[in-house]
């Protein structure tokens, strides 16, 4: 076997091609984690969104209808203080 690597340049080459080879299969190794890693925030995101509408539906909402109660109620005080004439 190694009767066919005799010169330099031919050693040069194997160690090239097996450095290149190692090359690769680190590059996608390294990519399939990163596919990985991708999907796994994907579905925190997801989860995070439906949280946050969940929070917006449950929680903001009553505080909506709180404020906009206050709001009316602003409104019917300043019309009962115009008719009184204070």
């Amino acid at each position: 076997m190694f009767e066919l690597y005799s010169t330099p340049l031919e050693i040069l080459y194997l160690v090239l091609s097996i450095a290149i080879g190692a090359l690769a299969l680190f590059l996608v190794i390294a990519l399939f984690h990163i596919v990985r890693i991708l999907s796994n925030v994907h579905k925190v995101s997801a989860k995070a969104k439906d949280t946050m509408d969940l929070v917006n539906h449950y929680l903001w909402q009553p505080i909506k209808i709180a404020m906009m109660i206050i709001e009316k109620s602003k409104t019917v005080a300043r019309k009962t203080a115009k008719k009184t004439g204070k």
